[in-house]
């Protein structure tokens, strides 16, 4: 299936392979940071290419409480590597095994603003014929088109709050208007699997907090 961007009609296939050649940029974390890993599924459908997002349920003393994320979490001393670490809290949280999955990339490791966490993200491919099982760490699940994903219509700027202040931030509407929006380190994973596909976000898959 095709996936539109930018009035160019672009294989999937491509997209893949294209995945498949990025050198990732590995960062060392620092001091102190809390390190985690995130799987970026990706699955064929009928209208194209789509990428699972989670919404986490709300849990005091979660930094990430409510938010739309990949499925993913810290890097825990028995995790044989950062890449196994996603596998299994994709597991964890899903209910899908992706020990026999299409595995295609590493992206380039994100860190939070201050540096305080550094996350390292793994792209799998999937075929069809799974469910998702959710944990009680995950609200609701959904996949979601990569044309979509590049509508400009759904670019809007959000208001975080944090130790750097209050900021506006580059984001999208991927709920209508009906949920939390796609922000963050979830953003910037997302804006270098479009950037594959010539499709520039916003802000790209740097650090926006200035």
């Amino acid at each position: 299936m095709p996936i539109e961007s930018n009035g160019t009609l672009i294989q999937e296939r491509a997209l893949i392979v294209k995945l498949r050649n990025i050198r990732a940029r590995l960062l060392d974390p620092a001091a102190g940071a809390l390190t985690a890993s995130v799987a970026v599924l990706l699955r064929e459908a009928v209208g194209g290419m789509e990428l699972l997002f989670l919404v986490r349920a709300r849990r005091d003393g979660d930094p990430w409480s409510g938010h739309i994320g990949f499925p993913g979490g810290k890097i825990d001393a028995t995790d044989e590597d950062p890449r196994q670490t996603a596998i299994r809290e994709t597991r964890e949280e899903t209910g899908l095994d992706l020990t026999g999955a299409d595995y295609v990339c590493r992206l380039d490791d994100q860190a939070t603003h201050l540096s305080k966490v550094h996350v390292a993200a793994f792209v799998f491919c999937l075929s069809h014929g799974f469910e998702l099982s959710l944990n009680r760490e995950v609200q609701d699940a959904f996949w979601f088109p990569l044309a979509s994903l590049m509508d400009q219509n759904r670019c809007v700027t959000t208001t975080v709050v944090g130790e750097w202040g209050e900021r506006e931030v580059c984001a999208i509407d991927l709920l209508d208007g009906e949920g939390p929006v796609l922000w963050g380190l979830t953003y910037r994973f997302a804006a270098q699997v479009l950037a594959c596909v010539g499709h520039q976000l916003p802000g790209g898959s740097e650090v926006q907090l200035n």
